[in-house]
């Protein structure tokens, strides 16, 4: 018996060692995980704008829902929205297509926010009034879906002289939204 108990108090006394014995060589680290997120910007929405004359000028607009603007041809429009805030700029017109006999000496794009009523434009100057603005972006808040009409002149700035050749007109500009 006493071989009995000495043998159980030496199996007990082994487990104990073997279970609570110190981890040799154990080490830790510590892993960071780190990044950058970025703001976006996306346009949503977009609808093409409508050229024609702005009759008997010589040029054509499209720059109808712009205030103060010919109600006769129509301003494109879009939605922008960017998560961090940011700005929006335009480019000046470009001539995808127009009869031959077009003089576009002048070319210039409108941007209208119609929530702030601000607005940037490039290109021209077509006229001293209203395409006379600000060429600084428009700022965009975060978060916020903000609608915007683009309105287009081009021609030559010249009242009551003569129409634009007949034919089809074509011009396009470029909306560049940047986050903050």
């Amino acid at each position: 018996m006493l071989n009995r108990r000495l043998a159980v108090v030496s199996g007990l006394a082994v487990l104990s060692a073997v279970a609570f014995a110190p981890k040799a060589g154990a080490q830790t680290v510590d892993i960071n995980f780190s990044g950058t997120v970025t703001g976006t910007c996306a346009f949503s929405g977009t609808t093409a704008g409508a050229l024609g004359q702005n009759s008997p000028n010589s040029w054509v607009e499209g720059a109808g829902g712009i205030p103060g603007m010919s109600t006769a041809f129509s301003a494109a429009t879009t939605t922008v929205n960017c998560t961090s805030g940011g700005t929006v700029s335009v480019s000046a017109p470009v001539k995808v297509a127009a009869p031959a006999a077009f003089v576009d000496t002048v070319k210039q794009a409108l941007v209208y926010d119609a929530t702030a009523n601000a607005y940037t434009s490039a290109g021209g100057p077509f006229d001293s009034v209203l395409w006379n603005q600000t060429t600084a972006p428009l700022a965009i808040p975060a978060n916020t879906n903000r609608t915007l009409r683009v309105g287009v002149v081009a021609g030559v700035r010249n009242f009551g002289v003569g129409a634009p050749p007949a034919g089809t007109y074509n011009y396009k500009v470029t909306l560049t939204a940047t986050p903050n």
